[in-house]
Protein backbone atom coordinates (compact mmCIF):
# COMPACT_ATOMS: atom_id res chain seq x y z
CA UNK A 1 0.00 0.00 0.00
CA UNK A 2 2.91 2.28 0.69
CA UNK A 3 4.58 1.49 -2.34
CA UNK A 4 1.36 2.62 -4.27
CA UNK A 5 1.15 5.86 -2.33
CA UNK A 6 4.59 6.58 -3.20
CA UNK A 7 3.97 5.79 -6.88
CA UNK A 8 0.74 8.09 -6.87
CA UNK A 9 2.74 10.94 -5.66
CA UNK A 10 5.35 10.42 -8.28
CA UNK A 11 3.11 9.89 -11.06
CA UNK A 12 1.32 13.62 -9.88
CA UNK A 13 5.33 15.54 -9.30
CA UNK A 14 5.78 14.28 -12.95
CA UNK A 15 2.21 15.59 -14.05
CA UNK A 16 2.84 18.94 -12.49
CA UNK A 17 6.50 19.41 -14.16
CA UNK A 18 5.04 18.38 -17.30
CA UNK A 19 2.38 21.09 -17.17
CA UNK A 20 4.80 23.78 -15.96
CA UNK A 21 7.31 22.75 -18.80
CA UNK A 22 4.39 23.12 -21.54
CA UNK A 23 3.02 26.42 -20.21
CA UNK A 24 7.05 27.67 -20.42
CA UNK A 25 6.88 26.09 -24.26
CA UNK A 26 3.87 27.84 -25.16
CA UNK A 27 5.10 31.70 -23.70
CA UNK A 28 8.51 31.73 -25.63
CA UNK A 29 6.04 29.89 -28.67
CA UNK A 30 4.21 32.76 -28.32
CA UNK A 31 7.29 35.18 -27.92
CA UNK A 32 8.94 33.41 -31.64
CA UNK A 33 5.70 33.66 -33.17
CA UNK A 34 5.23 36.27 -36.57
CA UNK A 35 1.81 37.53 -34.23
CA UNK A 36 1.87 41.09 -32.86
CA UNK A 37 1.89 41.60 -29.05
CA UNK A 38 -1.80 42.17 -29.34
CA UNK A 39 -2.67 38.84 -31.24
CA UNK A 40 -0.33 37.42 -28.75
CA UNK A 41 -2.62 38.25 -25.84
CA UNK A 42 -5.80 37.56 -27.70
CA UNK A 43 -4.23 33.79 -27.31
CA UNK A 44 -2.96 34.29 -23.91
CA UNK A 45 -6.90 35.47 -23.17
CA UNK A 46 -8.24 32.27 -25.10
CA UNK A 47 -6.48 29.93 -23.55
CA UNK A 48 -6.59 30.85 -20.48
CA UNK A 49 -9.05 28.94 -17.90
CA UNK A 50 -9.26 31.34 -14.84
CA UNK A 51 -10.12 34.55 -18.11
CA UNK A 52 -13.09 32.20 -19.77
CA UNK A 53 -14.29 31.72 -16.15
CA UNK A 54 -14.21 35.11 -15.18
CA UNK A 55 -15.98 36.42 -18.21
CA UNK A 56 -18.46 33.71 -18.05
CA UNK A 57 -19.13 34.86 -14.04
CA UNK A 58 -18.86 38.63 -14.98
CA UNK A 59 -21.55 37.78 -17.81
CA UNK A 60 -24.36 36.22 -15.70
CA UNK A 61 -24.31 39.25 -13.52
CA UNK A 62 -24.35 42.00 -15.87
CA UNK A 63 -20.73 43.42 -15.72
CA UNK A 64 -18.08 44.32 -18.11
CA UNK A 65 -14.78 42.40 -17.67
CA UNK A 66 -11.76 43.16 -19.90
CA UNK A 67 -8.16 41.47 -20.10
CA UNK A 68 -4.73 42.31 -20.31
CA UNK A 69 -1.90 40.16 -20.68
CA UNK A 70 1.83 41.76 -18.74
CA UNK A 71 4.07 42.49 -21.31
CA UNK A 72 2.04 42.38 -24.53
CA UNK A 73 -0.83 44.78 -23.86
CA UNK A 74 -0.65 45.82 -20.46
CA UNK A 75 1.46 46.43 -17.08
CA UNK A 76 1.51 47.05 -13.33
CA UNK A 77 1.25 50.96 -12.39
CA UNK A 78 0.67 53.20 -9.82
CA UNK A 79 4.29 54.25 -8.13
CA UNK A 80 3.37 57.85 -6.54
CA UNK A 81 5.91 60.00 -4.93
CA UNK A 82 9.61 59.51 -4.06
CA UNK A 83 12.52 57.79 -2.07
CA UNK A 84 11.00 56.49 0.98
CA UNK A 85 7.68 57.98 0.52
CA UNK A 86 6.92 56.28 -2.61
CA UNK A 87 3.86 54.51 -2.77
CA UNK A 88 2.23 51.89 -4.71
CA UNK A 89 -2.36 52.60 -5.72
CA UNK A 90 -3.36 49.69 -7.72
CA UNK A 91 -3.58 50.22 -11.50
CA UNK A 92 -2.77 48.96 -14.99
CA UNK A 93 -1.03 50.83 -17.87
CA UNK A 94 -1.85 49.65 -21.18
CA UNK A 95 0.04 49.18 -24.21
CA UNK A 96 -0.79 52.97 -25.34
CA UNK A 97 0.39 54.95 -22.45
CA UNK A 98 -3.41 54.82 -20.63
CA UNK A 99 -3.77 54.45 -16.49
CA UNK A 100 -6.47 52.17 -15.58
CA UNK A 101 -6.88 52.94 -11.97
CA UNK A 102 -9.77 51.48 -9.70
CA UNK A 103 -10.96 55.30 -9.09
CA UNK A 104 -12.78 55.15 -12.78
CA UNK A 105 -16.17 56.10 -13.35
CA UNK A 106 -17.33 53.46 -16.14
CA UNK A 107 -18.43 50.54 -13.88
CA UNK A 108 -16.04 47.42 -14.94
CA UNK A 109 -13.89 45.03 -14.14
CA UNK A 110 -9.86 44.97 -15.56
CA UNK A 111 -7.58 42.14 -15.31
CA UNK A 112 -4.13 42.22 -15.93
CA UNK A 113 -2.44 38.19 -16.61
CA UNK A 114 0.69 37.17 -17.04
CA UNK A 115 1.91 35.40 -20.45
CA UNK A 116 0.82 32.17 -18.40
CA UNK A 117 -2.68 33.24 -18.92
CA UNK A 118 -2.74 33.74 -14.63
CA UNK A 119 -4.50 36.50 -13.14
CA UNK A 120 -1.77 38.93 -11.48
CA UNK A 121 -3.47 41.86 -10.78
CA UNK A 122 -7.36 42.81 -10.80
CA UNK A 123 -9.20 46.52 -10.64
CA UNK A 124 -12.70 47.37 -10.69
CA UNK A 125 -14.94 50.73 -10.00
CA UNK A 126 -17.83 52.18 -11.16
CA UNK A 127 -20.31 50.51 -9.28
CA UNK A 128 -18.95 47.45 -10.75
CA UNK A 129 -21.33 44.28 -9.76
CA UNK A 130 -18.55 41.68 -7.64
CA UNK A 131 -20.37 38.06 -6.89
CA UNK A 132 -17.99 35.93 -4.51
CA UNK A 133 -17.89 33.39 -6.91
CA UNK A 134 -15.83 36.20 -8.99
CA UNK A 135 -13.50 37.02 -6.28
CA UNK A 136 -12.35 33.31 -5.60
CA UNK A 137 -11.05 33.46 -9.20
CA UNK A 138 -9.15 36.63 -8.06
CA UNK A 139 -7.57 34.86 -5.09
CA UNK A 140 -4.18 34.58 -6.59
CA UNK A 141 -3.78 38.47 -7.61
CA UNK A 142 -0.95 40.39 -6.60
CA UNK A 143 -2.46 43.70 -6.96
CA UNK A 144 -5.94 44.59 -5.92
CA UNK A 145 -7.95 47.25 -6.42
CA UNK A 146 -11.60 47.78 -5.09
CA UNK A 147 -13.38 51.44 -5.67
CA UNK A 148 -16.88 52.00 -4.69
CA UNK A 149 -17.90 48.17 -5.90
CA UNK A 150 -21.28 46.90 -5.74
CA UNK A 151 -20.78 44.01 -3.55
CA UNK A 152 -22.99 41.02 -3.80
CA UNK A 153 -21.89 40.20 -0.25
CA UNK A 154 -21.25 42.05 3.08
CA UNK A 155 -18.11 39.92 3.83
CA UNK A 156 -14.88 40.50 1.91
CA UNK A 157 -12.79 37.36 2.58
CA UNK A 158 -9.52 38.13 1.55
CA UNK A 159 -8.28 35.34 3.68
CA UNK A 160 -6.92 32.88 0.64
CA UNK A 161 -5.12 35.72 -0.89
CA UNK A 162 -1.59 34.17 -0.37
CA UNK A 163 -0.03 36.40 -3.37
CA UNK A 164 -1.39 39.49 -2.50
CA UNK A 165 0.65 42.49 -2.18
CA UNK A 166 -0.84 45.49 -2.46
CA UNK A 167 -4.92 46.14 -1.63
CA UNK A 168 -7.45 49.09 -2.15
CA UNK A 169 -10.64 49.09 -0.91
CA UNK A 170 -12.61 52.31 -1.20
CA UNK A 171 -16.53 52.77 -0.44
CA UNK A 172 -18.87 49.81 -1.06
CA UNK A 173 -21.12 47.89 1.40
CA UNK A 174 -19.22 46.04 3.40
CA UNK A 175 -19.35 45.11 7.44
CA UNK A 176 -16.83 42.54 7.41
CA UNK A 177 -12.86 42.56 5.85
CA UNK A 178 -10.65 39.47 6.33
CA UNK A 179 -7.25 40.33 5.40
CA UNK A 180 -5.02 37.61 4.08
CA UNK A 181 -4.19 35.04 7.07
CA UNK A 182 -0.88 34.15 6.17
CA UNK A 183 0.62 35.89 2.81
CA UNK A 184 2.51 38.83 1.64
CA UNK A 185 0.58 42.11 1.85
CA UNK A 186 2.57 45.01 2.26
CA UNK A 187 0.49 47.85 1.37
CA UNK A 188 -3.41 48.69 1.80
CA UNK A 189 -5.59 51.26 1.51
CA UNK A 190 -9.11 50.72 3.48
CA UNK A 191 -11.29 53.47 3.48
CA UNK A 192 -15.19 52.70 4.26
CA UNK A 193 -18.03 54.38 6.11
CA UNK A 194 -19.56 50.42 6.66
CA UNK A 195 -17.15 48.59 7.62
CA UNK A 196 -16.85 47.42 11.35
CA UNK A 197 -14.78 44.34 10.98
CA UNK A 198 -11.21 43.24 10.20
CA UNK A 199 -9.80 40.15 10.46
CA UNK A 200 -6.02 39.28 10.84
CA UNK A 201 -5.16 42.52 11.56
CA UNK A 202 -2.52 41.25 13.60
CA UNK A 203 -1.04 38.44 11.41
CA UNK A 204 0.53 41.14 9.03
CA UNK A 205 4.14 40.96 9.76
CA UNK A 206 5.30 42.25 6.55
CA UNK A 207 2.44 44.84 5.75
CA UNK A 208 4.80 48.48 5.28
CA UNK A 209 2.02 51.08 4.59
CA UNK A 210 -1.78 51.37 5.68
CA UNK A 211 -4.12 53.94 5.27
CA UNK A 212 -7.32 52.94 7.28
CA UNK A 213 -10.11 55.08 7.36
CA UNK A 214 -13.13 53.10 9.14
CA UNK A 215 -16.09 53.00 11.88
CA UNK A 216 -15.62 53.67 15.54
CA UNK A 217 -15.61 49.80 15.98
CA UNK A 218 -12.57 48.87 14.68
CA UNK A 219 -10.25 48.00 17.28
CA UNK A 220 -6.61 49.75 16.84
CA UNK A 221 -5.18 47.46 19.51
CA UNK A 222 -4.74 44.51 17.00
CA UNK A 223 -1.82 46.83 14.97
CA UNK A 224 -0.14 47.47 18.54
CA UNK A 225 3.37 46.27 18.14
CA UNK A 226 3.54 45.53 14.53
CA UNK A 227 7.71 45.78 13.27
CA UNK A 228 7.06 46.26 9.73
CA UNK A 229 4.80 49.19 9.79
CA UNK A 230 6.64 52.20 8.52
CA UNK A 231 4.22 54.57 7.21
CA UNK A 232 0.30 55.15 8.78
CA UNK A 233 -2.55 56.87 8.48
CA UNK A 234 -5.22 56.35 11.08
CA UNK A 235 -8.64 58.12 12.21
CA UNK A 236 -8.94 58.31 15.65
CA UNK A 237 -12.34 58.81 17.11
CA UNK A 238 -13.31 56.42 19.93
CA UNK A 239 -10.88 54.36 19.61
CA UNK A 240 -7.18 54.56 20.71
CA UNK A 241 -3.94 53.15 20.06
CA UNK A 242 -0.40 52.96 22.03
CA UNK A 243 1.32 54.30 18.38
CA UNK A 244 4.63 54.15 20.23
CA UNK A 245 4.47 50.02 20.00
CA UNK A 246 4.40 50.61 16.68
CA UNK A 247 8.60 51.41 16.81
CA UNK A 248 9.83 51.37 13.29
CA UNK A 249 7.10 53.84 12.14
CA UNK A 250 8.63 57.03 9.94
CA UNK A 251 5.83 58.62 8.31
CA UNK A 252 2.35 58.88 10.53
CA UNK A 253 -0.81 60.79 9.97
CA UNK A 254 -3.28 60.96 12.56
CA UNK A 255 -7.26 62.23 12.07
CA UNK A 256 -9.11 63.53 15.53
CA UNK A 257 -5.65 62.30 17.80
CA UNK A 258 -6.29 62.55 21.88
CA UNK A 259 -3.59 63.27 23.83
CA UNK A 260 -3.19 59.76 25.17
CA UNK A 261 -2.62 58.78 21.62
CA UNK A 262 0.96 60.55 21.36
CA UNK A 263 1.72 61.05 24.96
CA UNK A 264 4.78 57.99 24.62
CA UNK A 265 4.96 59.34 20.93
CA UNK A 266 8.67 60.71 21.36
CA UNK A 267 9.61 56.95 21.99
CA UNK A 268 9.44 56.55 18.09
CA UNK A 269 13.04 57.19 17.35
CA UNK A 270 12.78 56.47 13.59
CA UNK A 271 9.51 58.60 12.88
CA UNK A 272 10.59 61.70 10.58
CA UNK A 273 7.30 62.96 9.21
CA UNK A 274 4.20 63.69 11.28
CA UNK A 275 0.68 64.99 10.41
CA UNK A 276 -1.81 65.59 13.22
CA UNK A 277 -5.61 66.78 11.86
CA UNK A 278 -8.18 68.39 13.74
CA UNK A 279 -6.00 67.73 17.68
CA UNK A 280 -8.58 69.27 19.56
CA UNK A 281 -7.58 67.98 22.91
CA UNK A 282 -5.75 70.71 25.21
CA UNK A 283 -3.49 67.79 26.28
CA UNK A 284 -2.05 67.30 23.35
CA UNK A 285 -0.20 70.98 24.31
CA UNK A 286 2.26 68.66 26.67
CA UNK A 287 2.77 66.09 24.19
CA UNK A 288 7.15 65.74 23.19
CA UNK A 289 7.82 64.77 20.02
CA UNK A 290 10.81 62.80 18.95
CA UNK A 291 14.18 64.05 18.18
CA UNK A 292 14.09 62.72 15.18
CA UNK A 293 10.93 64.08 13.44
CA UNK A 294 11.91 66.52 10.03
CA UNK A 295 8.74 67.54 9.10
CA UNK A 296 5.72 68.42 11.04
CA UNK A 297 2.40 69.78 9.98
CA UNK A 298 -1.13 70.08 12.09
CA UNK A 299 -3.70 71.27 10.28
CA UNK A 300 -7.03 72.80 11.92
CA UNK A 301 -5.19 73.24 15.56
CA UNK A 302 -6.60 75.09 18.39
CA UNK A 303 -4.64 77.71 19.44
CA UNK A 304 -4.67 75.59 22.95
CA UNK A 305 -3.61 72.55 21.63
CA UNK A 306 -0.38 73.26 20.35
CA UNK A 307 2.49 71.67 21.94
CA UNK A 308 5.96 74.08 22.40
CA UNK A 309 8.91 72.60 19.41
CA UNK A 310 12.04 73.04 21.31
CA UNK A 311 14.99 70.94 20.80
CA UNK A 312 14.21 69.16 17.48
CA UNK A 313 17.82 69.01 16.12
CA UNK A 314 16.43 67.39 12.69
CA UNK A 315 13.15 69.24 12.25
CA UNK A 316 13.07 71.09 9.03
CA UNK A 317 9.66 72.25 8.36
CA UNK A 318 6.59 73.31 10.31
CA UNK A 319 2.82 73.32 9.03
CA UNK A 320 0.30 74.74 11.16
CA UNK A 321 -2.79 75.30 8.58
CA UNK A 322 -5.98 77.06 9.62
CA UNK A 323 -7.22 77.16 13.34
CA UNK A 324 -7.46 79.95 15.16
CA UNK A 325 -3.56 80.98 16.56
CA UNK A 326 -3.05 84.08 16.81
CA UNK A 327 0.61 84.57 17.81
CA UNK A 328 3.58 82.31 16.53
CA UNK A 329 3.54 79.34 19.31
CA UNK A 330 7.23 78.69 21.07
CA UNK A 331 9.63 77.38 18.64
CA UNK A 332 13.36 77.03 19.98
CA UNK A 333 16.54 75.31 19.49
CA UNK A 334 15.44 74.54 16.07
CA UNK A 335 18.91 74.46 13.89
CA UNK A 336 17.75 72.90 10.89
CA UNK A 337 14.67 74.47 10.58
CA UNK A 338 14.54 76.19 6.84
CA UNK A 339 10.71 76.34 6.11
CA UNK A 340 7.50 78.04 8.71
CA UNK A 341 4.00 78.34 7.41
CA UNK A 342 1.30 79.43 9.34
CA UNK A 343 -1.79 80.15 7.36
CA UNK A 344 -5.34 80.59 7.02
CA UNK A 345 -6.02 81.83 10.80
CA UNK A 346 -5.97 84.58 12.82
CA UNK A 347 -2.01 85.41 13.20
CA UNK A 348 -1.13 89.01 13.98
CA UNK A 349 2.51 88.89 15.16
CA UNK A 350 5.29 87.46 14.13
CA UNK A 351 6.83 88.19 17.30
CA UNK A 352 9.98 84.95 18.67
CA UNK A 353 10.37 84.07 15.08
CA UNK A 354 13.21 86.33 14.76
CA UNK A 355 15.89 83.91 16.89
CA UNK A 356 15.11 81.37 14.33
CA UNK A 357 18.12 82.53 12.31
CA UNK A 358 18.40 79.07 9.76
CA UNK A 359 14.75 79.80 8.17
CA UNK A 360 14.70 80.00 4.58
CA UNK A 361 11.26 79.98 3.50
CA UNK A 362 8.63 81.88 5.51
CA UNK A 363 4.88 81.40 4.74
CA UNK A 364 1.79 83.43 6.28
CA UNK A 365 -0.89 83.46 3.42
CA UNK A 366 -4.54 84.74 4.75
CA UNK A 367 -3.62 86.03 8.13
CA UNK A 368 -4.21 89.28 10.04
CA UNK A 369 -0.34 90.19 9.91
CA UNK A 370 0.43 93.89 9.73
CA UNK A 371 4.21 94.22 11.35
CA UNK A 372 6.90 91.96 9.84
CA UNK A 373 9.39 93.87 11.63
CA UNK A 374 10.30 90.46 13.33
CA UNK A 375 12.13 89.10 10.31
CA UNK A 376 14.69 91.51 9.87
CA UNK A 377 17.39 89.35 11.65
CA UNK A 378 16.68 86.35 9.17
CA UNK A 379 19.41 87.46 6.56
CA UNK A 380 19.16 83.85 5.54
CA UNK A 381 15.46 83.88 4.01
CA UNK A 382 14.55 83.25 0.30
CA UNK A 383 10.89 83.53 0.08
CA UNK A 384 8.27 85.36 2.32
CA UNK A 385 4.53 84.37 1.88
CA UNK A 386 1.88 87.35 2.82
CA UNK A 387 -0.58 87.22 0.66
CA UNK A 388 -4.07 87.42 1.70
CA UNK A 389 -2.81 89.48 5.09
CA UNK A 390 -3.48 92.83 6.53
CA UNK A 391 -0.06 94.39 5.55
CA UNK A 392 -0.15 97.20 4.20
CA UNK A 393 3.34 99.13 3.72
CA UNK A 394 6.72 97.42 2.11
CA UNK A 395 9.71 99.06 3.24
CA UNK A 396 13.31 97.65 3.72
CA UNK A 397 13.06 94.28 5.79
CA UNK A 398 16.78 94.14 7.27
CA UNK A 399 19.68 92.41 5.21
CA UNK A 400 18.17 89.60 2.76
CA UNK A 401 21.24 88.39 0.30
CA UNK A 402 19.42 85.71 -0.68
CA UNK A 403 15.94 86.66 -1.11
CA UNK A 404 14.49 85.93 -4.53
CA UNK A 405 10.32 86.08 -3.97
CA UNK A 406 8.04 88.24 -1.67
CA UNK A 407 4.69 87.51 -2.02
CA UNK A 408 1.56 89.96 -1.20
CA UNK A 409 -1.04 89.22 -4.18
CA UNK A 410 -4.67 89.54 -2.18
CA UNK A 411 -2.71 91.74 0.82
CA UNK A 412 -4.22 95.09 1.89
CA UNK A 413 -0.71 96.25 0.30
CA UNK A 414 -1.17 99.97 0.10
CA UNK A 415 2.04 101.44 -0.65
CA UNK A 416 5.64 100.65 -1.42
CA UNK A 417 9.32 102.53 -0.55
CA UNK A 418 10.79 101.92 -3.50
CA UNK A 419 14.52 103.37 -2.64
CA UNK A 420 14.48 100.09 -0.02
CA UNK A 421 13.47 97.16 -2.57
CA UNK A 422 15.79 98.61 -4.48
CA UNK A 423 18.07 96.72 -2.03
CA UNK A 424 17.05 93.09 -2.96
CA UNK A 425 17.64 93.20 -6.76
CA UNK A 426 17.41 89.69 -7.42
CA UNK A 427 13.80 89.55 -5.26
CA UNK A 428 10.26 89.19 -7.37
CA UNK A 429 7.29 90.78 -6.07
CA UNK A 430 3.68 89.77 -6.97
CA UNK A 431 1.66 92.55 -5.76
CA UNK A 432 -1.60 91.10 -8.11
CA UNK A 433 -4.81 92.20 -6.59
CA UNK A 434 -3.96 95.04 -3.70
CA UNK A 435 -5.23 98.22 -3.13
CA UNK A 436 -1.59 99.57 -4.50
CA UNK A 437 -1.92 97.45 -8.00
CA UNK A 438 -5.18 99.39 -8.57
CA UNK A 439 -4.31 102.72 -7.76
CA UNK A 440 -0.22 102.84 -8.64
CA UNK A 441 0.90 104.69 -11.70
CA UNK A 442 2.33 102.52 -15.09
CA UNK A 443 6.09 103.69 -14.07
CA UNK A 444 5.47 102.26 -10.45
CA UNK A 445 3.86 99.40 -11.49
CA UNK A 446 6.65 99.09 -13.92
CA UNK A 447 9.26 99.34 -11.66
CA UNK A 448 7.90 96.35 -9.38
CA UNK A 449 7.44 94.33 -12.55
CA UNK A 450 10.81 94.64 -13.78
CA UNK A 451 12.60 94.59 -10.44
CA UNK A 452 13.57 90.87 -10.62
CA UNK A 453 14.48 91.46 -14.44
CA UNK A 454 16.93 94.31 -13.73
CA UNK A 455 18.58 92.16 -10.87
CA UNK A 456 19.34 89.11 -13.20
CA UNK A 457 20.47 91.54 -16.00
Amino acid sequence: MKEKSNLTRRRNQTFSLFIVFLLFTFSKLLQASSLSKEEQAQVVISESRTAQQLNKLASSIGTDIYFYVKGLTGDTGGKIGRGESMIFVPSIITSDGDRISSTASIPKITVLLNESGEVIHAISGGRAKLSKEILFNLRDVEYLGLWDVDFRFEHLDLSLFTKLKRLRVTGGEIKTLSLPEYGKLTYAIIESGTLVNINHLSQQKILQYLYLNAKESIDYKYLEKNESLTHLTLMLNIQTIAIETLINLKEVTLYNPKANDIENISKLNKLKYLILKWPEDRGISTVTLPKSLEILMIMNPYRYSLMPLVNLPNLKEVTFNGGDITQVPILEDLPELETLEISDSKLTSLDGIEKLTSLKYVRFEKNEITDISALFPLESLVEIDLSDSKFKRLGYIGKKPHLDMIKLSDSELESVDFDAIAKYPYCSISIEFTPFEMNASDDDLNKIYNLWEKGHL
